[in-house]
């Protein structure tokens, strides 16, 4: 068996699990390599933490060490001789605590927080020497995570750690996310990488100790706006996240152009990420049209659940960026949440209509539409000839949206559909009814996930309809499979856990 070609093991071992690699590890010199490069492929560090610490022993063997692929630390800083908090044993000072606790968090969301007093405890920041000293046998590193926002160390003491990394693999990297505070950002670029084989940046934003605008627009002109167009020409992929009272705007505005750029991201509330001139976001999407063939916008308002009105300024953008021809004229997969506002279905239909020629992938976030506007957006869809994925959520289910669907896009393999509420037992009771006397033969549906209220439909509705829909065999995005026997004996077989 050995004699078999490496190519044909690397084959076999995709079906394999884990522990059913690792048990094969002694049998010969071949599986101990195989088996070795799949358990250290991916390595997570969390600083001070037990699991991490083992971690870090593991890593001083070279032959351990020169395994990773995927690095994903998360520097935390502790306070020295912090005591740990005491509860109180009264059961209404519990109960108050939750609650203000709730209030807090609601609080937070809405409202810029109020610099905290500065502290002047010693901080420690443990393991941090470990990893300096492992980073030289990590020198097959080349998707990179750090996360330094619970670490706001000193320059002069993260500066030794970047420097470490970058000698190491910082030249084998093709995906670095950084998550940080601007001051993180300030010190990570300040280490001066260099990044030749960089395709992927994933930039996430987190909130610094201070409320100074002027500051962080001054940090991301000078610093940030930098180090991306330094990588613009070579990246093909580029995602921002911003959890952070910040506005990027001055980071658009002045970033290059991306002449490669294939798929992006942005998950930002866009009433704080561009609340002085979103015009510079416009720009990056309209030159990035050329070659973008996957994006994702997830742009919902910070308060929006107070405050309905607030997506005013997010759908008068948007209206904008989808009227012009250029928007996604290449896009294969677009992932966009439209507003709930009633131009967010304006919205919808300048998308699929600047996509209709290479969508294969359609996803509507947040909003839940009603049976009118399925038809819309399903009637609309029609004209796209390789969609073959579409999700949606939706109000309530019906026989009819699935007359809808098949016969209008009957060469859809993939559905994915949700409620936000549980449906009623009467309103299931009809749809499972109403399923017994249809049937879908020339539908290609293979890959089906029905949800409602965050959980998977019942059991019970979900087989009436696999009873209609011949060709599905995997369902819940692969935690099933669907085994059908004579007739309309069908079982539904679980692959992971519920």
């Amino acid at each position: 068996m050995e004699r078999f070609p490496v190519e044909i093991w690397l084959s076999v071992i995709e079906y394999l699990g884990d522990k059913e690699l690792q048990a094969l590890i002694g049998v010969s010199r071949l599986f101990f390599e195989l088996g070795m490069d799949r358990r250290y492929y991916e390595v997570e560090i969390t600083t001070e933490d037990m699991k991490s610490k083992k971690w870090l022993s593991r890593l001083s063997e070279p032959q351990v060490a020169q395994r990773v692929k995927k690095l994903t630390l998360q520097l935390v800083q502790l306070q020295k001789n912090n005591p740990p908090p005491t509860t109180s044993s009264g059961s209404h000072r519990s109960f108050g605590r939750n609650i203000a606790d709730h209030l807090r968090t609601v609080v937070q969301k809405v409202v810029r927080p109020v610099t905290p007093e500065p502290n002047t405890k010693p901080l420690i920041l443990y393991d941090l020497e470990e990893l300096i000293e492992a980073f030289p046998r990590m020198v097959n590193v080349e998707n990179f995570r750090i996360v330094t926002w619970a670490a706001p160390l000193p320059p002069s003491d993260l500066l030794p750690f970047f420097d470490a990394a970058w000698s190491a693999f910082g030249g084998n990297l093709k995906r670095i996310s950084i998550c940080a505070n601007l001051d993180g950002y300030e010190v990570l670029v300040a280490s001066n990488p260099t990044f030749i084989k960089l395709e992927t940046l994933e930039l996430e934003f987190s909130d610094l100790p201070r409320i100074d605008p002027a500051a962080d627009a001054a940090m991301l002109t000078q610093t940030v706006v930098p180090f991306v167009n330094k990588l613009c020409p070579q990246i093909k992929t580029f995602k921002v996240r911003s959890w952070a009272n910040l506005d990027l705007s001055p980071l658009f505005l002045n970033v290059g152009r991306f002449p490669v750029l294939q798929t992006t991201l942005m998950r930002v509330p866009f009433n704080r990420a561009f609340s002085t001139d979103p015009s510079g976001f416009t720009r990056y999407f309209h030159e990035s049209s050329r070659s973008l063939t996957k994006v994702a916008l997830r742009l919902s308002p910070t308060g929006l659940a107070l405050d309905p009105s607030i997506e005013q300024s997010l759908c008068d953008w948007m209206e904008a960026l989808v009227s012009d021809p250029r928007c996604f004229a290449k896009v294969k997969h677009l992932d966009i949440c439209p507003t709930h506002l009633d131009r967010g279905m304006d919205i919808l239909h300048h998308s699929i209509e600047r996509t209709r020629e290479s969508i294969v992938k359609f996803t509507v976030r947040d909003r839940y539409l009603g049976p009118d506007d399925v038809v819309t957006v399903v009637k609309g869809l029609k004209a796209s000839p390789s969609l073959t994925c579409l999700r949606l959520n939706v109000l309530s289910l019906s026989a009819a949206m699935f007359d809808l669907i098949a016969q209008t896009l009957p060469g859809l393999r993939t559905l994915w559909l949700s409620t936000g509420v549980t449906e009623s037992h009467s309103s299931l009771d009809l749809l499972r009814n109403d399923m017994k006397s249809r049937r879908y033969d020339n539908w290609k549906l293979v890959n089906l996930s029905i949800w409602q209220a965050g959980s998977e439909l019942d059991e019970g509705t979900i087989l009436a309809i696999l009873c209609s829909i011949p060709s599905v065999y995997i369902l819940w995005e692969d935690e099933a499979v669907v085994r059908r026997g004579d007739g309309d004996s069908i079982e539904i077989i679980r692959l992971t856990s519920s």
